[in-house]
């Protein structure tokens, strides 16, 4: 698959029907069954990215796709992993800040792979192994936007300041633990692309203009922040109209709406 093609679009277009099929089909659903559903999606695309990332290094078609630099510590790896227990969590302290990360910059960082991976991902077959990149990606940025749908989490516009405040202190840990990995364990360690952008579209642009590592990735924080806020009006606008089609329905429909889209507590 390669980005901006009639497959890359319709691609996009299925991803879109399913985050719409999974509100629709789980809207009048408890809560309980709306989270084990969103969960058992996020464990089965943990698999898949599992089983992508050792397929790859096993395969020996890829040199510099090896063990030593493929640690789950890539922001998407990682966006991925958390995801699973960010379906269930609900008044635990971290619940909200977790949710928070990955509907702002987990979903947006999916959303910018689809559009930008790298070379070795680009030109591949659709129904290759390759393909499975697109896929984990997509379903990153499906998953939050389904679970803020049905209400389960609601940002707030506060939420996306936070949510790069919750992305520094993750990527300051992941600094930590790249610096170590390429001091002990291989030189070329890269995780969250701090010492090379790797071809990953928009970090290209400011290694070019910073070229400085880890400094160069700076930028993103006031770069993405508009972008931020522009996601909670979409999701706030999807609210209006899911409550406006529920008035049209009636009563109780319009009350069903409601309570899908937004009312659950804004710390679940």
């Amino acid at each position: 698959m390669t980005p901006f093609t009639t497959t890359w679009a319709l691609y996009l277009v299925l991803l879109l029907l399913a985050l719409v099929g999974l509100w629709a089909g789980l809207r009048r659903r408890g809560v309980r069954t709306q989270r084990l559903t969103l969960f058992a999606i996020a464990l089965a695309n943990w698999g898949i990215s599992t089983w992508f990332t050792f397929d790859r290094i096993a395969s020996g078609r890829f040199p510099d796709f090896v063990l030593s630099r493929n640690w789950p510590l890539h922001f998407c790896t990682l966006a991925t992993i958390l995801l699973v227990p960010a379906m269930l969590a609900t008044r635990q302290w971290w619940a909200h800040p977790l949710q928070s990360l990955l509907f702002f910059p987990g979903a947006l960082a999916g959303f910018l792979a689809l559009a930008s991976p790298g070379a070795d991902y680009m030109g591949t077959h659709v129904w290759s192994m390759g393909s499975l990149f697109y896929v984990v990606h997509g379903l990153n940025a499906v998953i939050p936007f389904a679970f803020a749908s049905l209400g389960l989490y609601r940002p707030r516009w506060r939420d996306a300041a936070l949510s790069l405040v919750w992305f520094t202190i993750l990527a300051l840990a992941v600094l930590g633990v790249t610096v170590f990995a390429r001091a002990f364990v291989d030189p070329k360690a890269n995780y969250m692309y701090f010492f090379d952008p790797e071809g990953a579209g928009i970090l290209d642009v400011l290694w070019n203009a910073i070229h400085v590592p880890m400094l160069y990735e700076l930028p993103l924080l006031p770069i993405l922040y508009p972008v931020l806020l522009l996601m909670v009006a979409i999701q706030r606008g999807f609210e209006r109209i899911g409550l406006a089609a529920g008035r049209r329905r009636g009563g109780d429909a319009g009350a069903d709406a409601g309570a899908g889209l937004g009312d659950a507590p804004v710390a679940a």
